[in-house]
Protein backbone atom coordinates (compact mmCIF):
# COMPACT_ATOMS: atom_id res chain seq x y z
CA UNK A 1 0.00 0.00 0.00
CA UNK A 2 1.67 3.47 -0.74
CA UNK A 3 1.97 5.56 2.34
CA UNK A 4 0.76 9.07 2.45
CA UNK A 5 3.52 12.01 1.93
CA UNK A 6 4.99 13.12 5.22
CA UNK A 7 3.74 16.46 5.33
CA UNK A 8 -0.19 15.77 5.22
CA UNK A 9 -2.25 18.19 5.38
CA UNK A 10 -4.76 18.19 8.91
CA UNK A 11 -8.17 17.51 5.86
CA UNK A 12 -6.93 14.22 5.43
CA UNK A 13 -6.96 13.39 9.85
CA UNK A 14 -10.53 11.98 9.49
CA UNK A 15 -9.57 9.42 7.23
CA UNK A 16 -7.17 8.18 9.84
CA UNK A 17 -6.83 9.54 13.24
CA UNK A 18 -3.79 7.94 13.49
CA UNK A 19 -1.81 10.34 11.40
CA UNK A 20 0.66 12.99 11.91
CA UNK A 21 -1.72 16.04 13.26
CA UNK A 22 -0.03 18.76 10.96
CA UNK A 23 3.09 18.60 8.87
CA UNK A 24 6.00 17.12 9.63
CA UNK A 25 8.78 18.52 10.45
CA UNK A 26 11.56 18.79 8.60
CA UNK A 27 14.65 15.94 8.04
CA UNK A 28 17.86 16.64 10.00
CA UNK A 29 19.49 17.81 7.56
CA UNK A 30 22.46 15.65 7.14
CA UNK A 31 26.30 16.23 5.86
CA UNK A 32 26.47 18.56 3.18
CA UNK A 33 22.96 19.06 2.45
CA UNK A 34 20.51 21.58 3.42
CA UNK A 35 16.83 22.25 3.80
CA UNK A 36 16.34 18.34 3.37
CA UNK A 37 12.67 16.90 3.13
CA UNK A 38 11.06 13.84 2.42
CA UNK A 39 7.96 14.37 0.14
CA UNK A 40 6.65 11.03 -0.57
CA UNK A 41 8.15 7.63 0.66
CA UNK A 42 10.19 7.61 -2.26
CA UNK A 43 10.65 11.70 -3.20
CA UNK A 44 13.22 13.88 -1.59
CA UNK A 45 13.61 17.74 -1.68
CA UNK A 46 16.68 19.90 -0.77
CA UNK A 47 19.92 21.57 -1.68
CA UNK A 48 22.34 21.21 -4.05
CA UNK A 49 24.95 18.58 -2.59
CA UNK A 50 27.93 19.92 -1.47
CA UNK A 51 31.17 17.97 -1.79
CA UNK A 52 31.61 14.05 -1.18
CA UNK A 53 29.84 14.17 1.79
CA UNK A 54 26.77 15.60 0.39
CA UNK A 55 26.48 12.76 -2.15
CA UNK A 56 27.26 10.41 0.35
CA UNK A 57 24.22 11.55 2.58
CA UNK A 58 22.39 11.09 -0.11
CA UNK A 59 23.52 7.94 -0.34
CA UNK A 60 22.73 6.37 2.57
CA UNK A 61 19.32 7.80 2.04
CA UNK A 62 19.13 5.12 -0.53
CA UNK A 63 18.67 7.58 -3.34
CA UNK A 64 19.26 5.99 -6.78
CA UNK A 65 18.39 9.25 -8.78
CA UNK A 66 18.71 12.81 -8.52
CA UNK A 67 17.11 15.93 -10.46
CA UNK A 68 19.17 19.27 -10.74
CA UNK A 69 16.56 22.37 -11.91
CA UNK A 70 19.60 24.54 -11.19
CA UNK A 71 21.33 25.79 -13.69
CA UNK A 72 24.95 25.14 -12.84
CA UNK A 73 26.36 21.92 -14.13
CA UNK A 74 25.59 19.19 -12.52
CA UNK A 75 28.69 17.16 -10.69
CA UNK A 76 28.21 13.87 -12.24
CA UNK A 77 31.59 12.71 -11.60
CA UNK A 78 31.21 12.76 -7.95
CA UNK A 79 27.81 11.55 -8.45
CA UNK A 80 28.90 8.43 -10.19
CA UNK A 81 31.73 7.09 -7.48
CA UNK A 82 28.71 6.99 -4.90
CA UNK A 83 26.24 5.02 -7.34
CA UNK A 84 24.04 7.94 -8.28
CA UNK A 85 22.90 8.76 -11.78
CA UNK A 86 21.87 12.61 -12.51
CA UNK A 87 18.86 14.43 -14.59
CA UNK A 88 19.81 17.87 -15.21
CA UNK A 89 16.13 19.94 -15.85
CA UNK A 90 17.34 23.74 -15.78
CA UNK A 91 14.76 26.42 -15.24
CA UNK A 92 14.24 29.66 -13.74
CA UNK A 93 12.62 31.52 -11.25
CA UNK A 94 9.93 32.70 -13.68
CA UNK A 95 7.91 29.34 -13.56
CA UNK A 96 8.83 25.83 -15.18
CA UNK A 97 7.99 25.80 -19.10
CA UNK A 98 5.90 23.03 -20.50
CA UNK A 99 9.09 20.98 -21.69
CA UNK A 100 10.38 20.79 -18.22
CA UNK A 101 7.15 19.86 -16.96
CA UNK A 102 7.25 16.92 -19.74
CA UNK A 103 10.80 16.17 -18.58
CA UNK A 104 10.01 15.97 -14.60
CA UNK A 105 6.86 13.56 -15.40
CA UNK A 106 9.31 11.63 -17.63
CA UNK A 107 11.82 11.19 -14.64
CA UNK A 108 8.92 9.34 -12.20
CA UNK A 109 7.76 7.27 -15.20
CA UNK A 110 11.76 6.26 -15.92
CA UNK A 111 12.48 5.13 -12.70
CA UNK A 112 11.16 3.93 -9.73
CA UNK A 113 13.74 3.91 -7.07
CA UNK A 114 14.47 7.06 -4.74
CA UNK A 115 14.66 10.33 -6.21
CA UNK A 116 16.42 13.66 -4.85
CA UNK A 117 15.56 16.65 -6.01
CA UNK A 118 17.41 20.04 -6.00
CA UNK A 119 18.29 23.61 -6.68
CA UNK A 120 20.37 25.90 -5.17
CA UNK A 121 19.26 26.15 -1.53
CA UNK A 122 16.37 23.81 -2.15
CA UNK A 123 13.42 26.45 -1.44
CA UNK A 124 12.33 27.37 -4.65
CA UNK A 125 12.72 26.01 -7.81
CA UNK A 126 13.45 22.89 -6.35
CA UNK A 127 10.15 22.11 -4.70
CA UNK A 128 7.89 23.49 -7.90
CA UNK A 129 9.98 20.66 -9.71
CA UNK A 130 8.77 18.28 -7.11
CA UNK A 131 5.60 19.65 -6.86
CA UNK A 132 4.95 18.98 -10.71
CA UNK A 133 6.79 15.59 -10.61
CA UNK A 134 4.39 14.26 -7.35
CA UNK A 135 1.44 15.86 -9.42
CA UNK A 136 2.75 13.81 -12.86
CA UNK A 137 2.92 10.86 -11.05
CA UNK A 138 -0.61 11.16 -9.19
CA UNK A 139 1.18 11.20 -5.55
CA UNK A 140 0.24 14.30 -4.75
CA UNK A 141 -2.96 16.40 -4.72
CA UNK A 142 -2.68 20.28 -5.96
CA UNK A 143 -3.54 21.02 -2.17
CA UNK A 144 -0.93 18.86 -0.82
CA UNK A 145 1.60 20.34 -3.56
CA UNK A 146 1.26 23.82 -2.36
CA UNK A 147 1.41 22.93 0.80
CA UNK A 148 5.00 20.85 0.78
CA UNK A 149 6.44 24.21 -1.11
CA UNK A 150 5.10 26.30 1.41
CA UNK A 151 6.61 23.95 4.49
CA UNK A 152 9.97 24.33 1.58
CA UNK A 153 10.11 27.98 1.81
CA UNK A 154 8.92 28.80 -1.70
CA UNK A 155 8.29 32.56 -1.70
CA UNK A 156 4.68 33.57 -2.63
CA UNK A 157 6.52 36.52 -4.98
CA UNK A 158 7.85 34.08 -7.53
CA UNK A 159 4.09 34.10 -8.76
CA UNK A 160 5.06 32.27 -12.08
CA UNK A 161 6.33 28.86 -10.38
CA UNK A 162 2.75 29.10 -7.74
CA UNK A 163 0.77 29.22 -11.17
CA UNK A 164 2.61 26.61 -13.11
CA UNK A 165 1.58 24.12 -10.37
CA UNK A 166 -1.45 25.32 -9.28
CA UNK A 167 -2.21 25.02 -12.93
CA UNK A 168 -0.40 21.53 -13.62
CA UNK A 169 -2.26 19.62 -16.38
CA UNK A 170 -0.56 15.69 -17.72
CA UNK A 171 0.66 16.40 -21.31
CA UNK A 172 -2.01 15.38 -23.73
CA UNK A 173 -2.33 11.73 -25.05
CA UNK A 174 0.11 11.01 -27.75
CA UNK A 175 2.68 13.67 -26.43
CA UNK A 176 6.30 12.46 -27.67
CA UNK A 177 8.02 11.03 -24.50
CA UNK A 178 10.82 13.58 -23.89
CA UNK A 179 14.98 12.87 -23.42
CA UNK A 180 16.56 13.19 -19.98
CA UNK A 181 20.12 14.35 -20.00
CA UNK A 182 22.29 14.26 -17.69
CA UNK A 183 24.09 17.33 -18.10
CA UNK A 184 21.74 20.20 -20.23
CA UNK A 185 22.89 22.99 -22.36
CA UNK A 186 22.31 25.97 -20.19
CA UNK A 187 21.47 29.31 -21.86
CA UNK A 188 24.41 31.63 -22.56
CA UNK A 189 25.17 34.95 -21.03
CA UNK A 190 24.15 36.89 -23.91
CA UNK A 191 19.99 35.01 -23.55
CA UNK A 192 20.60 35.69 -19.73
CA UNK A 193 20.88 39.24 -20.39
CA UNK A 194 18.04 39.44 -23.12
CA UNK A 195 16.09 37.87 -20.49
CA UNK A 196 17.33 40.45 -17.68
CA UNK A 197 16.78 43.12 -19.97
CA UNK A 198 12.66 42.23 -20.75
CA UNK A 199 12.64 42.31 -16.70
CA UNK A 200 13.90 45.73 -17.15
CA UNK A 201 11.80 46.80 -19.74
CA UNK A 202 8.52 45.37 -17.44
CA UNK A 203 10.36 48.02 -14.43
CA UNK A 204 10.04 50.73 -16.75
CA UNK A 205 6.49 50.61 -17.58
CA UNK A 206 5.80 50.00 -13.67
CA UNK A 207 7.39 53.23 -13.16
CA UNK A 208 5.52 55.07 -15.52
CA UNK A 209 2.46 53.53 -13.62
CA UNK A 210 3.34 55.04 -10.48
CA UNK A 211 5.15 51.34 -9.63
CA UNK A 212 1.13 50.02 -10.01
CA UNK A 213 0.35 47.28 -12.26
CA UNK A 214 -0.70 48.99 -15.72
CA UNK A 215 -3.69 48.86 -17.03
CA UNK A 216 -2.79 47.18 -20.82
CA UNK A 217 -0.34 44.88 -18.22
CA UNK A 218 -2.23 44.30 -15.36
CA UNK A 219 -0.47 40.92 -14.72
CA UNK A 220 2.34 42.95 -13.97
CA UNK A 221 3.43 42.89 -10.18
CA UNK A 222 6.63 45.25 -9.37
CA UNK A 223 7.20 43.06 -6.70
CA UNK A 224 7.84 39.94 -8.86
CA UNK A 225 9.35 42.29 -11.48
CA UNK A 226 12.14 43.56 -8.89
CA UNK A 227 12.65 40.17 -7.78
CA UNK A 228 13.41 38.61 -11.00
CA UNK A 229 15.46 41.32 -11.39
CA UNK A 230 17.43 40.57 -8.72
CA UNK A 231 17.53 36.93 -9.40
CA UNK A 232 18.46 37.41 -12.40
CA UNK A 233 21.82 39.36 -12.22
CA UNK A 234 22.00 37.18 -9.21
CA UNK A 235 22.12 34.21 -11.12
CA UNK A 236 24.35 35.46 -13.31
CA UNK A 237 26.98 36.04 -12.12
CA UNK A 238 26.81 32.82 -9.70
CA UNK A 239 26.93 30.21 -12.85
CA UNK A 240 29.85 32.84 -14.66
CA UNK A 241 32.33 30.21 -15.46
CA UNK A 242 35.55 30.57 -12.93
CA UNK A 243 38.03 31.14 -15.99
CA UNK A 244 35.78 33.69 -17.77
CA UNK A 245 35.15 37.19 -17.18
CA UNK A 246 37.26 39.62 -15.49
CA UNK A 247 36.83 40.99 -12.07
CA UNK A 248 35.84 44.28 -13.33
CA UNK A 249 32.66 42.45 -15.07
CA UNK A 250 31.94 40.98 -12.01
CA UNK A 251 32.45 44.26 -9.94
CA UNK A 252 29.55 45.60 -12.17
CA UNK A 253 26.98 42.64 -12.27
CA UNK A 254 27.46 42.94 -8.64
CA UNK A 255 26.82 46.53 -8.40
CA UNK A 256 23.89 46.14 -10.31
CA UNK A 257 22.22 43.33 -8.07
CA UNK A 258 22.54 45.59 -5.33
CA UNK A 259 20.53 48.15 -6.58
CA UNK A 260 18.05 45.60 -7.95
CA UNK A 261 18.17 44.27 -4.17
CA UNK A 262 17.20 47.94 -3.30
CA UNK A 263 14.54 48.15 -5.77
CA UNK A 264 12.69 45.05 -3.90
CA UNK A 265 13.44 46.11 -0.66
CA UNK A 266 11.54 49.16 -0.97
CA UNK A 267 8.36 47.86 -3.15
CA UNK A 268 8.23 45.18 -0.57
CA UNK A 269 7.81 47.38 2.11
CA UNK A 270 5.52 49.82 0.25
CA UNK A 271 7.95 52.58 -0.33
CA UNK A 272 7.68 54.01 -3.85
CA UNK A 273 9.88 57.32 -3.08
CA UNK A 274 13.05 57.30 -4.84
CA UNK A 275 12.37 54.36 -6.96
CA UNK A 276 12.49 55.97 -10.40
CA UNK A 277 16.22 57.21 -9.54
CA UNK A 278 17.16 53.77 -8.36
CA UNK A 279 16.06 52.39 -11.88
CA UNK A 280 17.87 55.14 -13.65
CA UNK A 281 20.88 54.10 -11.49
CA UNK A 282 20.46 50.44 -12.53
CA UNK A 283 20.12 51.71 -16.20
CA UNK A 284 23.46 53.43 -15.66
CA UNK A 285 25.14 50.52 -14.01
CA UNK A 286 24.01 48.17 -17.12
CA UNK A 287 24.69 50.81 -19.45
CA UNK A 288 28.51 51.41 -18.16
CA UNK A 289 28.75 47.14 -18.61
CA UNK A 290 27.56 47.26 -21.94
CA UNK A 291 30.24 49.56 -22.96
CA UNK A 292 33.33 47.69 -22.01
CA UNK A 293 31.81 43.94 -22.77
CA UNK A 294 28.98 43.97 -25.49
CA UNK A 295 28.94 47.02 -27.23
Amino acid sequence: MQLAPLFLLPILLAADPTLPTGPAEKQVDPPGVHNLFQVTPRVWSGSQPHGAEGFESLEKLGVKVIVSVDGAKPDVAEAKKHGLKYVHIPFGYDGVPANAQAQLAEVMKQYPGQIYFHCHHGKHRGPAGVAIACLAEGSLTTAQAEAFMHQAGTSGDYAGLWKNVHEFQLPPAGTPRPMLVETAQVESLAAAMAGIDRVYDNLVLLSKANWKPPADHPDLSPVEEALLMREGLYETGRLLPSDKYDLKFRKLLKESEDIATGIETKLKAGQTAGLNADLAKLKQACTACHVDYRN
